[in-house]
């Protein structure tokens, strides 16, 4: 035998009525509880001297055999556990129109088509603005690149070693793009450009050995023929002559203006002289500019300064240029993102053409199909097909605050259809729990989801019954937990029997009732109403559980029932509800049927 409660719930998830006044879970409560009926107990002797001029009739009920488990039932609506409502793309024509309400789908067949023309224009749009993107960011990629090439020119920087000369500029000056800085040359060579003979021409080659005479000097100093230039001069005796220039190490006396006559040593050793003579050059001279304008914010080298190549002979403020750079690399950021932005949009719009050839996603049964081959639909998201797949259904069941704490996920619950002829079972599953609590009529309640595997057999919509078994299902000698009395021995139940049984202890006199013999017993779990006896008494046993006070012979009978037990507590305070009744809302009664004393 079992000691099962069942809730009594209204149609749908609605939840069972409670008895009102304060409210503790499960398990806390019935251990208060436990604990105060054994106060209770404890204040039996004070209760007997307090009532002695009254007469006493002791109430009884009776030990079961049982379990502590509570059964919460109700009823609520199927609905499928996966079902999918498909919705048109937007107002383009339907195309195509393949499955009817009632048919059967297999994952990725055809339910309907869509015009997606729209599409392509979209993505073309959005090509177009690509393009123009792209051509702006080459714009700023340029921007930056000038810039990038104006800020290296801040720095000037010697291009070949040489003697600085003529520095034109001061720390602190402003100059504009053009201006002249310094001049450099190289005058470790001097180089003499002298006019030859056509008659010559035929004798004279690049690394010609040549004599060049500085006569201001008295110096000679040996060259060689670095280059020819087959030009037409004409001296004023009419010889037609060519350019030919010899390059020679210059001792460190020779400057650039001096005149030097030369000649050219053939290869039989003649030696060709010129017929017009030239002035010494500097191997290599360059005037050093600003390529671009600024403040001079420092100088590397003087005049006549020797300088390797690559030093750094001016550098120009390049705060403005900074600025421009960083403006221009936002701008390049922001049309780089653009582009993303852009190209997402197109990735987007070639995802949605499977909005437009829409597939099942799910085996089932075609449950609505709201559209027509041919027409358009009055609106973007408009119910097209619904789809259900018919294997598992779900219902959703309201618990009470004071039963949440035994629901469990994967916790089986008996779900029955009820017939005209038979009732059909199945078994569900809790596989969703919300601790989200909603409340009705000042009680908390907790939806869970109960999914039923029925292979099809149950359809959307249909009424069923679900019964979940909570709490300890084992069995075993259950006794009230109003008839545990807390003495002298110890936790004793009060037995009534014609004779002592062997296990009765002796007690002071006045706390056990005429009839009844103490019997110390040993407790295990209970819950708000019973309590289970794991030793001491057997099932069937009649047990006193409080007094009901009458008046004396003759005078007015006062029921001092509920209102007597609840003085009993320490502090007179008034006993906590539980729930009323048996686990679950189940009512009073002794499990397994009990009779009341």
């Amino acid at each position: 035998m079992q000691l099962m409660a069942l809730r009594k719930k209204a149609e749908g998830s609605a939840p069972p009525e409670r008895k009102p006044g304060r409210r503790l879970t499960v398990r806390r409560g019935a251990a208060l509880l436990l604990v105060l009926a054994l106060a209770a107990g404890a204040a039996l002797g004070g209760k007997a001297l307090f009532f002695s001029g009254e007469e006493q009739t002791p109430l009884t009920e009776q030990t079961t055999y049982g379990s502590l488990s509570t059964t919460l039932s109700g009823t609520g609506t199927t609905m499928p556990a996966d079902s999918v409502t498909y919705t048109t793309a937007s107002e383009a024509e339907i195309t195509g129109v393949y499955v009817s309400a009632g048919d059967t789908v297999e994952v990725g067949d055809l339910l309907y088509t869509q015009d997606d023309s729209e599409l392509d224009d979209q993505i073309e749009e959005y090509q177009d603005q690509i393009t123009e993107q792209e051509n702006q960011l080459d714009d700023y990629q340029e921007q930056l690149a000038q810039l990038q090439e104006e800020i290296a020119a801040l720095t000037v920087t010697a291009p070949f070693a040489g003697r600085i000369t003529d520095v034109a500029v001061d720390v602190g000056d402003n100059v504009a793009a053009g201006t002249k800085l310094a001049t450099l040359v190289d005058d470790s060579q001097m180089c003499l450009t002298q006019y030859f003979s056509y008659a010559y021409e035929d004798q004279v080659y690049v690394g010609m050995k040549a004599g060049v005479s500085v006569a201001s000097l008295m110096l000679n100093q040996e060259g060689i023929v670095t280059d020819i230039q087959m030009v037409d001069r004409v001296t004023a005796e009419g010889t037609h002559c060519f350019a030919v220039t010899v390059t020679l190490d210059n001792p460190g006396a020779f400057t650039e203006g001096m005149t030097g006559a030369g000649y050219l040593v053939a290869d039989s050793g003649e030696k060709l002289y010129p017929s017009v003579e030239g002035e010494l050059e500097y191997r290599r001279s360059q005037d050093l500019t600003a390529e671009v304008g600024g403040e001079v914010t420092g100088i590397g080298a003087v005049d006549y300064e020797q300088v390797s190549a690559g030093a750094v002979l001016v550098q120009l403020d390049g705060a403005d240029y900074q600025k421009q750079v960083e403006s221009v690399n936002k701008q390049i950021t922001q049309t780089q993102e653009k582009i993303v932005q852009l190209q997402e949009k197109i990735a987007e719009a070639e995802e949605k053409r499977s909005d437009y050839a829409v597939t099942a996603e799910l085996a089932g049964k075609i449950i609505m199909v709201n559209v027509r081959e041919g027409e358009s639909p009055r609106e973007a998201g408009q119910t097209a097909v619904v789809l259900y797949n018919l294997d598992s259904m779900t219902i959703t069941a309201n618990i009470d605050e004071l039963d949440i704490d035994g629901i469990a996920m994967g916790m089986e619950v008996d779900i029955t259809q009820s017939g005209a002829e038979s009732d059909t079972h199945y078994t569900g599953t809790v596989t969703e729990i919300s601790y989200e609590a909603t409340n009705s009529n000042g009680v908390a309640y907790f939806p869970i989801t109960i999914t039923i595997p029925s292979g099809g057999a149950l359809s959307a919509g249909v009424n069923v019954s679900y019964s979940i078994t909570v709490g300890d299902e084992s069995e075993g000698v259950l006794a009230p937990i109003a008839a545990l009395k807390s003495t002298s021995q110890g936790t004793c139940l009060f037995v009534k029997a014609d004779a002592a049984p062997d296990n009765a202890v002796e007690l002071e006199d006045g706390v056990v009732p005429d009839g009844f013999y103490a019997v110390p017993v040993e407790t295990g779990v209970s819950n708000s109403q019973y309590v289970r006896i794991l030793s001491g008494v057997e099932e069937g046993v009649e047990v006193f559980t409080r007094y009901q006070q009458t008046a004396p012979s003759g005078g007015d009978t006062t029921s001092q029932g509920q209102s007597e037990e609840q003085s009993g507590f320490p502090g007179g305070g008034e006993m906590p509800d539980f729930g009323g009744g048996m686990p679950g809302g189940m009512g009073g009664g002794m499990p397994g049927g009990g009779p009341m004393g």
